[in-house]
């Protein structure tokens, strides 16, 4: 009767911290960081773009829109294997390196892969960056100042990894002829996912972002329209 009524109460205990974990994931899902009104486009100057789905969120910005040129910190001839495209937009995101480097799509995906991204701590980290010729289509654009901008510049240059001359480590080629692979700061697992960083880099310019940004809903929904 003892072990019993110890387990009983083992279980409630587990269902409680269970629910408890829930409601404040959910909360956190919901709840924005900021309650400002979201940044028109065309009451700023300046411009971040978002591309998200159900599972990943990316950023997409002008190469040089007149406050930062991006030709000063990424030589755009070897981001991937095309190098005579004229780019005027970049697209870019961080994330585990392994699934970003080495598994081609989502249903190659095992579950030794989704076992050590969610539960192996320290996992390498790399950055994605592609390049556009156009902007991209059916994307949430955000307006921000000067100041902004700049914020989000720095925070996103400083998750590249350098080497010990200040460069940037292209790592590889992308699937694509347009995109390719940087060695990146931080650690990915699934307390700071890819999702995770686009929340912060979208907060570094003060915009609208949710308490809990793991999953990409979570910060598409905070955006506007």
């Amino acid at each position: 009767m003892k072990y019993r009524t110890a387990f009983i109460r083992l279980a409630q205990s587990a269902i409680c911290g269970v629910l408890l974990l829930s409601s404040a994931l959910t909360i956190g899902f919901f709840t924005p960081r900021r309650w400002n009104t979201a940044q028109s486009c065309s009451d700023h100057p300046y411009q971040i773009y978002v591309e998200g789905d159900a599972m990943h969120v990316n950023l997409i910005m002008p190469v040089d829109n007149g406050v930062y040129d991006w030709q000063k910190f990424l030589n755009l001839e070897k981001i991937g294997s095309d190098t005579h495209e004229n780019y005027r937009y970049l697209k870019m995101g961080w994330g585990d390196r392994i699934w970003y480097t080495e598994v081609p799509d989502w249903q190659s995906m095992n579950v030794f892969d989704i076992a050590r991204v969610l539960f192996k701590p320290g996992n390498a980290s790399v950055m994605y960056v592609q390049g556009y010729a156009e902007r991209p289509q059916e994307l949430r654009c955000v307006g921000v100042d000067r100041e902004q901008y700049l914020a989000f510049v720095k925070f996103v240059q400083n998750s590249f990894d350098r080497d010990a001359q200040g460069n940037v480590i292209h790592l590889k080629d992308g699937a694509a002829t347009t995109d390719g692979f940087y060695a990146a700061t931080g650690q990915y697992s699934a307390l700071r996912t890819c999702n995770s960083w686009s929340a912060e880099a979208l907060d570094a310019a003060g915009i609208n972002t949710p308490l809990w940004s793991a999953l990409a809903p979570a910060v598409m929904r905070q955006l506007p329209n």
